[in-house]
């Protein structure tokens, strides 16, 4: 889209002597400008790249950001073409995270707390593995000779988990909550941005994506999340999932490498792609430092997670949720969210429906107790 086109649209969207104040850097999935009407009011302007049109479905990514919109955590959307993905949003003044050294962590996990305790659920689940194979490996292999044997490595690695990963809770999710989607405001507040790939997912995902540049970041805003006391489920699917976006992005970049969009953009793709392999790495050794592995029955833990799941239909009525963290000595250990969290009745819940119906219909389940 030229600039010329450009500028005719804003000034039918935000009207005459609107005009187009500068480029945005950053991202992998849009060309940005930030945008300022007559009046001087700010708005930014996305205009997809032909790769991100593949991959999103636009009038879903718009429900979702009238959703965020509603829930406080980002900027009003003032026109979505869903045909060809263009949208403009109002401006929040600020910065990146990718581009301010310092910020409040706390105020961070309280955002993706906001996001995923919502109790909204998408009509899309974001499966990421099928993602994975249909979309992002399938396409980045059709350019490649041979793979890398530290990326076969590594995604063998991945894959022997993919029933514990497809076993979690779903949440809404953004699913692509890395540092430069998220705006630190003059005011100190933090927002989210760019829901192109929003949809149901496991919560921790979310965290793992916020370790693009470095798996300590993420690692250290899981500790907040959790209030300075992740469980080994949750550390060990931060991990994981750190793994699987690391080579996602790399397939990405690799795909992007050979459709010459490094050459349009000067921009060096294999750079980012060995950046990604790196990261990746980086999470696979952090699971092995911090993760010692139990030999628990998968089948058990997928019809715990499978039994929850209709006792959070009931909790969810009430604006409240459950979620599974462990199962040991025949002990579940649950974490409670939403109107359930610190509700003074949420050890009857516990006890009285979640460790019924657990104990009816899950062999070897003796008590559910709240993780704490």
């Amino acid at each position: 889209m030229t600039k010329e086109n450009i500028q005719k649209l804003i000034e039918k969207v935000l009207g005459e002597g609107s005009e187009i104040i500068s480029q945005v850097t950053g991202g992998m999935m849009n060309i940005s400008y930030l945008l300022k009407d007559k009046s001087g009011k700010k708005y930014i302007i996305y205009i997809p790249t032909e790769q991100a049109n593949e991959m999103v479905d636009r009038p879903l990514e718009k429900e979702h950001q009238r959703i965020a919109y509603e829930l406080g955590i980002t900027s009003k959307n003032v026109y979505f073409d869903t045909e060809s993905g263009i949208k403009i949003n109002e401006y929040i003044e600020g910065n990146s995270l990718d581009k301010v050294e310092f910020f409040d962590y706390d105020k961070v996990a309280n955002l993706f707390r906001k996001l995923h305790n919502s109790i909204i659920l998408s009509r899309s689940d974001y499966a990421p593995f099928n993602r994975f194979v249909n979309e992002y490996e399938k396409e980045a292999k059709s350019f490649l000779k041979e793979e890398d044997p530290e990326y076969q490595e590594l995604r063998d690695f991945l894959f022997s988990k993919r029933d514990f990963l497809e076993s979690q809770r779903l949440t809404l999710c953004h699913n692509d909550a890395q540092r430069s989607n998220i705006i630190l405001s003059n005011d100190e507040e933090y927002f989210f941005i760019d829901f192109e790939f929003a949809g149901n997912n496991d919560p921790i995902y979310d965290i793992a994506a916020f370790g693009n540049g470095r798996v300590s970041e993420g690692r250290k805003l899981l500790e907040k999340y959790f209030n300075n006391n992740p469980s080994d489920n949750d550390i060990k699917r931060f991990y994981l999932w750190r793994i699987y976006i690391s080579l996602q992005w790399y397939n990405v970049a690799i795909t992007k490498h050979y459709r010459g969009e490094g050459e349009k953009h000067n921009f060096n793709f294999l750079d980012v792609a060995a950046h990604f392999l790196a990261n990746a790495k980086d999470a696979y050794e952090g699971y092995h430092r911090e993760i010692k592995e139990e030999i628990v029955d998968d089948d058990t833990v997928r019809l715990i997670v499978t039994t929850l799941d209709k006792v959070r239909h009931f909790l969810r009525k009430d604006g409240g949720d459950c979620e599974f963290v462990s199962f040991k000595d025949g002990i579940v250990y649950v974490r409670m969210h939403g109107a359930c969290q610190g509700c003074s009745y949420a050890y009857n819940d516990i006890k009285d429906l979640v460790e019924v119906i657990l104990q009816e219909e899950v062999p070897g389940v003796v008590e559910v107790r709240l993780y704490e």
